[in-house]
């Protein structure tokens, strides 16, 4: 446990307000610089997150689940939100590697499926997957022919890892890297707001029961006595994330 980390937040510098403009400048899809390579890197890494914990507990499907989930909430909430299709992709396409750093070696596969409360000491250690998600990813790319033109493109520099490193901030500065409401823009806030909204959507062994959609908003929403999030997320969006949700 507690094992140091490669990278450290302060060390990557990413404007998180132009990621809105970033992520709708190309089509991962189709651009020449990323394909078809990315198609096949993507893929594999895919199946390395489903393939993770096999015989074990089976955390690879659990976690594939939660990001095909926030994956296409996200890219449906970007479209209802103004954003283009191509952007909504994109960020379906990246979002999907957020907690890719889950696998990294330095875990112990156990630490996912705990039956108890996580101690201190265990969630700081869960804390550090989105650090080493980078690290993860740069010994994937390492086992391919590609070039600097590939690995300077906004979508592997710029938005997989901004959406990795900070899908679990907050606008009151609480957050894994205590990125504030002044550095985050719309796809920043939104990403944060899908991801929570699913985590608490999945039931942990600790809990009486699953919430459901409306408890999982509200408590997002900070409205009952449970005041965890209070403070978190940008109210509009929220709001507006109800009512897709609804």
């Amino acid at each position: 446990m507690n094992t140091p980390t490669k990278y450290s937040y302060d060390a990557l510098d990413f404007d998180l307000c132009d990621l809105d403009d970033i992520i709708s400048s190309y089509d991962a899809s189709t651009d020449p610089i990323l394909q078809p390579l990315w198609a096949q890197i993507a893929t594999d890494l895919w199946a390395e997150i489903g393939a993770y914990g096999q015989g074990i507990n089976q955390y690879g499907e659990t976690m594939q689940g939660h990001l095909e989930r926030i994956s296409a909430d996200g890219r449906d909430f970007m479209v209802q939100l103004g954003f283009s299709q191509t952007a909504g992709n994109n960020f379906y396409d990246a979002f999907k590697l957020s907690d890719i750093g889950k696998l990294h070696r330095d875990y112990d596969i156990g630490i996912w499926s705990l039956p108890h409360r996580p101690t201190d000491e265990e969630r700081a250690e869960k804390r550090k997957h989105t650090l080493r998600g980078l690290d993860y990813l740069e010994d994937a790319y390492a086992r391919y022919d590609v070039s600097d033109a590939f690995l300077n493109h906004p979508h592997i520099k710029i938005v997989i890892p901004a959406l990795m490193l900070y899908h679990h901030e907050r606008l009151d500065g609480q957050g894994y890297a205590k990125k504030s409401a002044d550095d985050l823009g719309k796809t920043m806030r939104m990403a944060c707001i899908v991801d929570a909204y699913d985590g608490d959507r999945i039931h942990r062994p600790h809990q009486p029961a699953k919430r459901t959609p409306i408890e999982a908003i509200e408590r997002m929403m900070a409205l009952g006595d449970d005041k965890k999030y209070a403070g978190a997320f940008d109210a509009d969006l929220l709001d507006a994330f109800k009512t897709f949700k609804s």
